[in-house]
């Protein structure tokens, strides 16, 4: 009995520890992308820098689709999965039942964030924003770049005053990796640029 209450409590602390950082990371994802950041938040630990993102867009495909496994929808997963146990725990629940539950409920909040932040790229895309006013202006790769235009990745760039991720594709034979600046060279479709290296137009 000592051994299952002993285990109770590291169960407790662990909700703890994912749902406070998490929760705070979560805010200022929500009030970084209101404000127009948008983005995705990446951490640095020394000199290695950790991105958690996949992007399931099919190969080829112009238009950006619902992305799951990224570094804000594992933020929003943790926070609730924490607060989540630490309910159901203080309510008597068994430990399986607790992160069984506590599971659904992240996978929920995942998966709904996915579809809220979806909406509004959908919306920043459908809005304001004229991408032919894009040509010309450089930015930062931040999902890779396949070569000869066999797949999409993304870019951070700023033009019309507001900082934005947008899908890339390129021409060049290598792949252009994640953190190399680029310029925009052309535009392939209303959401798509075309991107070369910056240091490539400068030689």
């Amino acid at each position: 009995m000592i051994d299952s209450f002993s285990e109770t409590l590291i169960l407790d602390r662990i909700y703890w520890y994912l749902a406070i950082p998490f929760t705070v990371l979560l805010v200022i994802q929500l009030i970084a992308t209101f404000a127009g950041l948008g983005g995705e938040m990446d951490f640095e630990i020394g000199d290695s820098d950790i991105d958690i993102d996949i992007d399931i867009t099919e190969e080829g495909d112009s238009k950006s689709g619902l992305q799951y496994f990224t570094v804000r929808n594992f933020i929003a997963f943790f926070a609730v999965f924490g607060w989540s146990g630490i309910t159901f725990s203080h309510a008597g629940l068994g430990q399986f039942t607790t992160i069984l539950l506590s599971t659904v409920l992240g996978t929920a909040i995942l998966l709904i964030v996915s579809g809220l932040f979806y909406s509004i790229s959908k919306l920043a895309h459908n809005g304001t924003m004229n991408i032919q006013k894009a040509k010309g202006a450089t930015g930062e790769v931040y999902l890779p770049i396949p070569p000869g235009k066999k797949g999409v990745g993304k870019v951070s760039i700023t033009f019309q005053d507001s900082l934005r991720e947008l899908d890339a594709m390129t021409d060049e034979e290598e792949i252009i990796p994640r953190g190399t600046m680029v310029v925009v060279t052309d535009i392939v479709s209303s959401s798509v640029l075309l991107v070369e290296k910056l240091n490539r137009r400068n030689d």
